[in-house]
């Protein structure tokens, strides 16, 4: 992401404030939401992030299309936890273009430019990680996790180590705890997200 100095003032707190504490599934992820101010799904409704720091919000339907595709495609894949995460990167893909047509305006940029904060529809990866973790958790609450738990959003970079902030939706495997990071904002909508072991993710820069 790149920072401006507006953006760094406003942004601060948010990551100072992102405790790195262990939760039992869902919850951990529920009180960011409550933390954040944001507000956490419910199963017939995410309240979408956009705008950069969440200053956008949308009120969007989960709809029995949505759910089934995804149940479609996570009962495909409860062969392994690696089968779960490819099938949960294809949910995200179809998650983020779904997004991309609630806003009513050009689709999300990726990489989150200065230029784009505050406008309808454009998403820093606080925004991401607040929508992808909505989508979690309505998963989870389906019961279309079979390998894996919805755990609480985690974050990289503190200016004070010469990277800029950055976070991401964090999933673990059920069998051994190992965390996985979910983080689509690299990517346009529509586009598969990065999935990676969050030990490699928190070294990228």
């Amino acid at each position: 992401m790149k920072w401006t100095p507006h953006l760094i003032s406003a942004f601060l707190p948010l990551f100072l404030a992102m405790p790195a504490g262990n939760a039992s599934a869902g919850q951990g992820a529920q009180s960011w939401f409550l933390e954040q101010g944001y507000v956490p799904p419910e199963k017939g409704q995410i309240i979408a992030c956009h705008g950069y720091g969440c200053a956008r919000r949308t009120a969007v339907p989960v709809d029995a299309t949505l759910i089934h595709r995804a149940s479609a495609i996570l009962k495909s894949a409860k062969t392994s936890p690696e089968t779960e995460r490819r099938a949960l990167g294809e949910v995200v893909k179809l998650y983020t273009s779904y997004l991309a047509t609630q806003f009513g305006s050009p689709p999300d940029t990726p990489k989150s430019p200065p230029s784009k904060a505050g406008v309808s529809g454009q998403m820093d990866c606080v925004d991401e990680t607040a929508n992808t973790t909505s989508l979690l958790l309505i998963l989870q609450d389906n019961g279309l996790l079979a390998f894996h738990e919805v755990e609480r959003p985690q974050s990289r970079g503190l200016f004070l180590d010469g990277r800029y902030p950055h976070t991401t939706a964090i999933i673990s495997e059920k069998a051994n705890h190992r965390k996985w990071a979910v983080d689509p904002w690299a990517k346009a909508p529509g586009e598969r997200p990065d999935i990676l072991p969050l030990s490699q993710w928190r070294q990228d820069s």
